[in-house]
């Protein structure tokens, strides 16, 4: 996975995030659905451990993940 592939991901997690907190099922299922090749259940994994590694997201209780104000910024710096 190329770094524009891990972008691609990310922006995808934090857009779904932004509209609405979600559970971890149905943010997998619409990131794997998403029509990008590249987007599989590791991929996922790994892209959301990132996002809340670094406190892009947070998780609310379990299961459910929401976007930080730091996420939003950096959803935004993605979108350029």
């Amino acid at each position: 996975m190329n770094d524009q592939e891990r972008d691609i991901l990310r922006r995808t997690i934090l857009e779904l995030l932004i509209k609405k907190e979600d559970h971890y099922t149905r943010l997998e299922k619409k990131v794997c659905a998403s029509c990008h090749c590249f987007a599989t259940t590791n991929t996922f994994k790994s892209q959301l451990h990132y996002l809340l590694k670094n406190k892009y997201i947070t998780r609310i209780t379990r299961g459910v993940y929401q976007i930080t104000s730091k996420g939003e910024t950096y959803s935004a710096l993605l979108s350029l």
